[in-house]
């Protein structure tokens, strides 16, 4: 007696499962469709319909001593192809990309435009001085730093290096990167003079910034200063480091500017009124 209801349950089961199905179906697949958007679709979108053009960012004119193009290094070297002008922080990530780069100081701002047009407004680095190296590998050369001791592109001709100061520094090498600092106290040092008389090099026939005493001796570096015809000036610490009694660094550069001989002491010269 039992059976013919079972069987008839079943079938209404049966009639009744793809009416189910007909409504569940529509809503899962819109829910996977959803999540696969989300995840793959919109960023393919956006980086494909709104993504970045090189050809379409500006940059601040850089100064004839820097020889590369801004723009494709760092839209080659950085993850610049897979930002979206969508993106709501892409402004702080082109940033970033353009600080990335060892030219530039420090990036002023970013602008989005229109028609995908980004203006980047840079600071860029000023090279002072040539630090002599002697690489095992390479031999004998120079490296280009800024007044930070901060290691450039050497992207000079051989013959330029004259239009620079030299950092005279026994066993010089640096341990960073470009963009990054040289590595070593006593070139970082002498940099920071350099920064300081590079302005004057050719009214006062400039040569050479070089490292005088022991360190072990006295942990401040103590710098010379030699000219075109080899013949010397003792400086003393570094511009901001100097020690009690030592004069401030723009009153030596004052005493070398008023004529002070060579072989002078430089930190306790006597300015004439």
């Amino acid at each position: 007696m039992e059976q013919p209801s079972t069987m008839v349950g079943w079938v209404r089961g049966m009639i009744a499962a793809p009416a189910v199905l007909s409504i569940l179906w529509p809503a899962i697949l819109l829910v996977v469709g959803y999540a696969a958007w989300q995840t793959w679709g919109a960023k393919y979108v956006a980086v494909t319909y709104h993504g970045i053009d090189p050809q379409k960012i500006s940059v601040t004119s850089p100064p004839e001593y820097v020889r590369t193009d801004i723009v494709d290094v760092v839209y080659t070297e950085t993850a610049m192809k897979d930002m979206s002008l969508l993106d709501k922080q892409v402004s702080a990530k082109v940033a970033s990309a353009f600080a990335s780069h060892p030219w530039v100081q420090r990036v002023v701002g970013v602008r989005k435009k229109a028609n995908g047009r980004l203006d980047v407004r840079l600071n860029y680095r000023l090279p002072v001085a040539m630090v002599y190296v002697d690489d095992p590998k390479t031999g004998p050369g120079f490296l280009v730093v800024d007044g930070e001791g901060t290691l450039l592109p050497s992207d000079f001709a051989p013959s330029e290096t004259d239009h620079y100061l030299h950092i005279i520094v026994p066993g010089a090498y640096h341990t960073g990167g470009l963009g990054s600092p040289f590595g070593d106290t006593r070139v970082h040092s002498a940099a920071l003079l350099a920064r300081l008389l590079a302005p004057h090099r050719t009214e006062l026939k400039l040569k050479s910034i070089g490292v005088h005493g022991d360190l072990r001796q006295n942990p401040i570096v103590q710098l010379e200063i030699a000219n075109e015809d080899g013949e010397r000036w003792f400086w003393g610490s570094p511009p901001g480091e100097e020690v009690a009694g030592e004069l401030p660094a723009t009153m030596k550069l004052q005493a070398m500017l008023a004529g002070v001989p060579t072989g002078s002491d430089l930190r306790q010269v006597q300015l004439q009124p």
